[in-house]
């Protein structure tokens, strides 16, 4: 089955928002955390989220047949 955009940009931002907390637990790689915190931004403004649900972390996305189909922003 392919994947959407929608469900691809999904899959991008859950993945970076994993390396953001591996990066910041481990404190071993400050400049890759930087990076991938902009990233993070940049999806997630992509994706349609408020500043605030970026800064809190708060991405839902409503799901129907175990595929994305659409985000839940502000």
């Amino acid at each position: 089955m392919k994947i959407s955009p929608l469900e691809q940009q999904w899959h991008d931002l859950m993945d970076l928002c994993r390396k953001e907390e591996e990066y910041a637990e481990s404190r071993s790689h400050p400049k890759l955390l930087q990076l991938v915190r902009s990233q993070i931004v940049v999806v997630a403004r992509d994706l349609g989220f408020s500043a605030r649900q970026i800064v809190t972390r708060e991405f839902r996305a409503e799901r129907r047949d175990g595929r994305i189909v659409r985000v839940i922003t502000d």
